[in-house]
């Protein structure tokens, strides 16, 4: 299966690359994903389908061996296992209306990045996490984000700014205790 993904890269240190990161770490991502399946079948494929996307993108590749394309590659293989999990039951998205979508990011300013790190793991859904992570952590476009999970920039704007409220209202009560 590693030949396909090889075949999507121009050069022979990228596939070299690409063939260690493989190897590192498949089995953590179906690891990852098969906790949120529960599918032996459905994980092997968010797997495959986190490979293509990343031999696709490849160029967002660091070091191999650092945390930061561990957490990336955790993060993408989370996210396309959650929208197997949802589609697995039926789960229907629904786009809500959210009349304040132009809310600054100038309000988490002011806190630290240790409580902002807590707050996000606490307040927010999985689905939630993996969207702020790739926008804010990993630098992605909103449109890259709908790419990855096939669903429409607007509907990832609506989350991104649904999640943003969500923070803004636990550190709100918070500072209001």
């Amino acid at each position: 299966m590693i030949g396909l993904f090889l075949n999507l890269l121009d050069t022979q240190s990228e596939k070299d690359k690409f063939a260690k990161l493989y190897d590192k770490y498949k089995n953590l991502l179906y690891w990852i994903s098969y906790g949120k399946t529960q599918s032996c079948q459905d994980a092997e494929e968010c797997v495959q389908e986190t490979f293509f996307y990343v031999a696709k993108h490849f160029e967002k590749i660091g070091d191999v061996n650092s945390n930061k394309t561990k957490g990336y590659l955790a993060t993408i293989v989370t996210g396309f296992s959650i929208d197997v999990y949802n589609k697995s039951k039926k789960y229907d998205r629904i786009d809500i209306e959210n009349n304040n979508r132009a809310e600054n990011l100038s309000y988490f300013d002011n806190i630290e990045t240790v409580e902002l790190s807590s707050a996000i793991e606490g307040v927010l859904s999985e689905e939630e996490k993996i969207y702020i992570y790739l926008k804010y952590a990993y630098g992605y476009k909103s449109a890259e984000i709908a790419e990855i999970y096939n669903v429409t920039d607007i509907s990832v704007r609506k989350k991104l700014e649904r999640a943003k409220a969500k923070l803004k209202k636990y550190f709100e009560e918070e500072t209001n205790d």
